[in-house]
């Protein structure tokens, strides 16, 4: 009786269970709505507006991301980390919270009728998001999206400042594109012609052009200086319209990279009012607005760019020093890793450091054959290396037909007389214990 019983509660049970599950009166329970969270690589597009007024689009191209906007002709080039910045924070969830849903005709109590930011992203994966006020906690922005239509969230005040940001933050401002590791070649003139062309060539850059200075040696730190100019150091800003028509061409720049890419650009006179440059790239639409200082940085003519170097001493291989000065003679050697004076032993401080600044010393114009009678010599630099034999020989002459801070210094190989600063020879003057 009892078996009958428990068979027959089960049967119960079943069919109960199954007209449960087939009743069209059951309301399904639906968890609490999600933010959606975007894969970045999936979007193509990203439209834009900060209070529906400065509206543009952000574009995928093979190369890169443009910035697509009303009044410009072409497709600005866009800085990809920035962009990259912006998608970052639209795959990640940002949203404190869902409020709930959002009742019928309440959008203006929560500001979506005059929307703070509204984005959407297209291509592989669409959605739309549009911020509206600021929460009376002041701990987030509500916000609607297109996945959850209806639902109301709190969002990061931080993700949506950065939303705000206007086309002009995304822009490109780097002059040219590329590493300084591959440029295979720098040509620049003044407002016409190549004045000067440097070619890399060893992992160095030497002049082929003009032909005065064809295989001549470039400044390696003039070079790095001068592509870090052109390669990392940003533009003030960007500007859609050109110089007027009679605005003249002051500077032209062209460099080779590999695969035989060659980008340029040109700098036009400064304007009057404000002394900024106008610069058309290459590599960007519209005109970069350049610094005075960026442009001084840029505009070198091709001594500036020369190996200008007058001594190469190996220092390490140096055992002494002779230094003589009017009827006064000092001698410091090598002791260990440092120098002492010959006569007393005592310690000479700051050798080494004069040393390299020698061969540091650039000279500041062509050099001469001979002095002028206004000259005089002021102090010999005698460098030997430790067995006594005579490494390179340094004249110092002093000449007030020199512009202020210049001497004359000599190697006494027929190389002539190379105008100088005068600072390492007063530092010499200083550090010698020559007696008074």
């Amino acid at each position: 009786m009892l078996k009958r019983f428990f068979v027959f509660l089960t049967l119960v049970c079943i069919v109960c269970g199954a007209f449960y599950l087939s009743s069209p009166q059951k309301t399904v329970e639906r968890a609490e709505p999600v933010w959606p969270v975007l894969n970045k690589d999936q979007v193509d597009r990203l439209d834009v507006c900060s209070g529906e007024k400065d509206c543009f689009s952000l574009v995928r191209r093979t190369d890169g991301w443009g910035v697509v906007q009303h009044g410009w002709n072409g497709t600005v080039e866009a800085d990809s980390e920035k962009v990259e910045s912006l998608l970052g924070g639209l795959a990640a969830d940002k949203a404190f919270r869902c409020l709930g849903q959002i009742a019928e005709g309440a959008a203006a109590e929560y500001g979506f009728n005059l929307p703070r930011v509204r984005i959407s992203a297209g291509g592989g994966q669409e959605l739309t998001i549009t911020v509206g006020a600021e929460s009376p906690s002041g701990e987030g922005y509500f916000a609607l999206n297109s996945k959850e239509k209806g639902s109301l969230f709190l969002l990061d005040k931080e993700f949506v400042n950065r939303c705000e940001f206007p086309a002009e933050h995304y822009y490109d401002l780097f002059l040219l594109p590329g590493n300084a590791s591959d440029v295979k070649s720098i040509s620049l003139g003044h407002g016409g012609s190549f004045s000067w062309t440097l070619v890399r060539q060893d992992g160095s850059f030497s002049f082929s052009f003009p032909a005065s200075l064809g295989g001549k040696p470039a400044s390696g730190g003039d070079v790095d200086l001068f592509l870090h100019s052109l390669l990392e150091v940003p533009a003030k800003r960007l500007v859609s319209h050109g110089p007027d028509e009679n605005s003249r061409v002051v500077l032209n720049v062209e460099i080779s990279l590999s695969k035989n890419k060659v980008e340029s650009l040109k700098i036009f006179e400064p304007g009057v009012e404000d002394g900024h440059y106008l610069v058309r790239s290459s590599a960007q639409a519209g005109y970069f607005v350049l610094s005075a200082e960026h442009y001084e940085q840029l505009a070198k003519d091709a001594f500036t760019m020369r190996q200008r170097n007058v001594v190469s001493v190996a220092i390490g291989k140096l055992g002494s020093v002779k230094v003589v000065q009017g009827n006064q003679t000092f001698t410091g050697i090598k002791s260990g890793k440092g120098w002492i004076n010959f006569e007393d032993k005592k310690p000479l401080l700051g050798i080494d450091m004069s040393l390299w600044r020698l061969n540091e010393l650039k000279f500041e114009a062509e050099p001469v054959e001979n002095l002028s009678d206004t000259s005089e010599k002021v102090m010999d630099l005698e460098l030997l290396d430790d067995s006594g034999a005579r490494v390179v020989n340094v004249s110092f002459f002093s000449d007030p037909e020199l512009p202020s801070g210049q001497c004359w210094l000599s190697l006494g190989d027929g190389s002539g007389y190379f105008p100088v600063s005068d600072k390492l020879l007063e530092d010499l003057q200083g550090q010698i214990p020559l007696r008074k």
